[in-house]
């Protein structure tokens, strides 16, 4: 019998625990599978910038879960409109609408011209009329988007969007400085570099990947070239949703610095969601029924 090395044992204990803490932090999923008997009695903080690496996976999970979702329900004859709604419903489920509060939070703030209101207010757990304006606007992008995309392209189009949304939320606390002293996201600054870059280089490699199959499952592209090599198609494609992903990124964090002198778990919840409608409307232009 071969005995497991102690590295390598403190490694798939790490990844272990970066895992659960991805998870834990970004669906409603139980995560004590995960964890050893030891990690699960021990009462320290979480390893919560350590486990960003995985969060763009995570995402794309997600993407996936509420792609077939979407896919599933046109299978069985449900219009495509209603199933986009139904496994949207079932992502906020999922996921319990963690970026979506994040987003209707950073809306309401801009009822206020005072950084210190503002700061209060999206800590507040009510919501106003701009933060429900943000999340029906947000619901109606994405729902428009997965129900123009074609069935085949619903599991990767939105695993994609998944991935680059998360992917994008972290270049912020890489950006710009915590907008308080204390809360969840303080502790991503000062954010991992080695983390931040096994999380960017997963996000482009799968999204590489992912394009990739959509391209070549696809029956029609109306904007790419035709009987051109792979390279030459998968490359605009790629860049046209990466492009989508980092405007998101730079509007959500243009406004946090102008506004809040900093990020905070709401900006970054802003960020996903902002960039996951972005990527989802990009892909309506290459692939769309």
């Amino acid at each position: 019998m071969t005995r497991t090395s102690p590295f390598a044992e403190s490694l798939f204990s790490r990844i272990r625990l970066d895992l659960a803490c991805g998870i834990g932090l970004l669906t409603r999923l139980p995560i004590n599978g995960l964890l050893s008997a030891r990690q699960r009695a021990q009462s320290g903080p979480w390893p919560l910038a350590r486990s960003l690496w995985c969060w763009p996976l995570v995402g794309g999970a997600v993407g996936a879960f509420t792609g077939s979702m979407a896919w599933g329900l046109e299978a069985l004859h449900v219009a495509a409109l209603p199933a986009a709604g139904l496994a949207l419903a079932a992502q906020s489920a999922l996921t319990g609408a963690f970026h979506e509060d994040g987003l209707a939070d950073m809306a309401d703030s801009y009822g206020t011209h005072a950084r210190e209101r503002k700061l209060e207010i999206m800590r507040d757990s009510r919501i106003g009329s701009y933060g429900v304006l943000a999340l029906c606007l947000s619901l109606l992008v994405r729902a428009g988007a997965i129900a123009a995309l074609p069935a085949p392209a619903l599991v990767g189009g939105l695993a994609l969007a998944g991935l680059l949304s998360r992917a994008t939320l972290l270049w912020l606390p890489r950006l710009l400085p915590p907008a308080r002293p204390d809360g969840l996201a303080r502790s991503l600054s000062p954010l991992p570099r080695g983390a931040f870059t096994v999380a960017q280089s997963f996000a482009f490699l799968l999204a590489a990947l992912l394009m990739t199959g959509l391209i070549n499952g696809a029956s029609q592209q109306p904007v790419l070239p035709e009987n051109q090599p792979l390279f030459w198609r998968l490359a605009p494609a790629l860049a046209l949703v990466i492009s989508a992903a980092g405007l998101s990124g730079w509007l959500v964090a243009r406004s946090a610095r102008k506004h809040l002198a900093g990020y905070t778990g709401d900006v970054l919840g802003a960020a996903a969601t902002v960039a996951d409608c972005l990527v989802l409307a990009a892909l309506t232009i290459l692939f769309h029924n």
